[in-house]
Formats: structure tokens, C-alpha cells, sequence
């Protein structure tokens, strides 16, 4: 019982010090920010404590979407590789996806993360490689439309709301043999 009244204090302490120093991560910048979180910036990058409030953004979305890849192959044939939807899983499957969807939803399309592309075509071309028929190209497609403004009196169901027909290209690259080594 000698080492647990140290081990509450020593967990207490770093409950303590994680809700400050996150209260002053989402803090509007001041000076006394920049001299608390600075100093922390790359551990609390490096082990992913960052927080953010993109989940309260004032700003709503006015679109629905989702990202496709498309791969073409050696033949012409091409195969589409999408991303799960919530919409298309069971109950158990949206839990053990939504972490994989959120990603490509919420980062994969946008430029801030353009440095993964590559790594995700070479990892879709490796997945659907046959030696006969190889991968030679592979699109980044955001599939999109507009989300009807609610009206009080009457809302859109979720499986109303327009299919997501309008397609944006986002990112193209071409294989090459070492991509499949």
C-alpha cells in the first residue's frame, strides 16, 4: 500500500497537466500560449494529443461526399476502390471502419494531406496486383453534391438526400514497376 498513494498523485498530476495544456492548445493565441505550448508542440504532436474543435466549426457543411479510387488497368479495364460508407455497413461494421472512414472523408481528399496520395495508390495498386493484368494508373475521385438547406417545415431523410453524382478529380498517379516489388 506504500507505493499506491504515489502512484494516484503521479497519475493525478498527469490528468492535471494534460487539461491544461490542452485548455491552452484550444486557447485563442496569446503570448502566455505560445510560451505553455511551444516547448510541448512535438511530443504532443508526435503522440497525437492535439485537440480540435472541427466538430463544433461554425461552419456547417453544405455538401455530401465520399472518395473513390479508381485504378486502371494494363488492359483498359479499370476497378473501383472506395472507402466505407456507413451507409452501405452493419452495425458492427461501421464501428470497426470508422476510424478508416473518417480519414478519408475528413483528410484524404483535401490538399493539407496531398503527401499521403501516393502512399494510398501504392498501397490500392499493391492490394488488387495480378501479375497478368498489373495496375497501371490510379485516380483519387471525390464523388459530392449539394445538401438541401432545411426548411422548418420540412426536413430531408437521410436516405432522401441526393445521390452524390458529381465527381472531382483529386489526384492521378501512374505505377511503375517498382511500385509492386
Amino acid at each position: 500500500m506504500t507505493g499506491r498513494p504515489y502512484k494516484q498523485v503521479f497519475l493525478s498530476l498527469i490528468t492535471i497537466v494534460y487539461v491544461l495544456i490542452t485548455a491552452f492548445w484550444l486557447a485563442p493565441d496569446t503570448e502566455l500560449k505560445k510560451r505553455i505550448v511551444e516547448p510541448v508542440r512535438p511530443f504532443w504532436l508526435f503522440w497525437h494529443l492535439d485537440q480540435s474543435w472541427a466538430l463544433f466549426s461554425p461552419v456547417i457543411r453544405h455538401i455530401n461526399y465520399h472518395t473513390v479510387g479508381l485504378v486502371t488497368l494494363k488492359d483498359g479495364s479499370k476497378m473501383i476502390w472506395e472507402l466505407p460508407r456507413m451507409d452501405k455497413l452493419d452495425v458492427v461494421r461501421r464501428f470497426q471502419h470508422e476510424k478508416f472512414r473518417k480519414w478519408g472523408i475528413d483528410s484524404l481528399p483535401w490538399p493539407d494531406h496531398k503527401e499521403f496520395w501516393p502512399y494510398l495508390a501504392r498501397y490500392v495498386g499493391k492490394r488488387v496486383y495480378n501479375k497478368e493484368n498489373p495496375p497501371v494508373q490510379f485516380s483519387l475521385l471525390l464523388y459530392w453534391t449539394n445538401i438541401p438547406p432545411p426548411t422548418p417545415d420540412q426536413f430531408v431523410l437521410k436516405d432522401k438526400l441526393p445521390k452524390h453524382s458529381t465527381p472531382n478529380h483529386v489526384f492521378t498517379y501512374r505505377y511503375t514497376e517498382e511500385d509492386f516489388r
